[in-house]
């Protein structure tokens, strides 16, 4: 983009464009993504590790990182949704599957058929799980993402959480009986999130 319209187009809004690209690719909606953000002239990656979300958060964590940018719990669940595609690297994954809180034992929160499947995927030769492929009941974007937390098959351990608080979990079951319910909802929080605290 950079090179067809040179000092037009700014990094940020190729980067939003992108990640909406990137949902349409893998099956879920689009969604409109207002442009016109100005880069910030300088970067600072550890406060941005410091405030985005990471896969060894607890559920708490994640809520309250998403509450200081003014989304409640019901889009926070949506936007989790995204969590049906893509991949996890196995060292995120190693305590949760066979370490749990230095048991040695696995978190008792998965489902044993599906942990057994991590552990294999993980230990042969593979550096992460691919949440399309092997965290899902069914390959693409959608409701089967919620429906495997109610069967317990997250990948993810503070997904897997979102069934054991109601403020959370009653948006999970909402989403896994409603795909376009769930579509309506991710939809309107990326575009909030697409909009929060840019430079325009």
């Amino acid at each position: 983009v950079e090179s067809v319209c040179p000092g037009v187009v700014s990094c940020s809004d190729i980067l939003v464009l992108a990640a909406r690209d990137s949902v349409v690719l893998g099956g879920g909606p689009f969604y409109p993504v207002p442009t016109g953000r100005r880069d910030s002239l300088v970067s600072y990656p550890q406060i941005a590790l410091m405030e985005l979300p990471a896969p060894t958060d607890d559920l708490s964590v994640i809520l309250s990182k998403f509450l200081l940018r003014n989304f409640n719990e019901q889009e926070t669940v949506s936007l989790l949704g995204a969590h049906g595609i893509g991949a996890v690297h196995c060292n995120f994954l190693t305590d949760r599957i066979s370490n749990f809180s230095g048991t040695g034992q696995a978190d008792p929160s998965i489902e044993r058929e599906f942990n057994n499947t991590m552990i294999i995927r993980c230990n042969n030769n593979s550096a992460f799980i691919d949440l399309e492929k092997d965290g899902a009941l069914e390959t693409g974007f959608g409701k089967h993402y919620y429906q495997s937390l109610i069967q317990n098959k997250s990948v993810l351990r503070y997904d897997q959480q979102m069934m054991s608080e109601e403020r959370t979990a009653t948006w999970v079951r909402a989403y896994a009986s409603n795909n376009f319910l769930f579509i309506k909802d991710f939809s309107n929080a990326m575009i909030k999130l697409s909009n929060n605290a840019v430079l325009t």
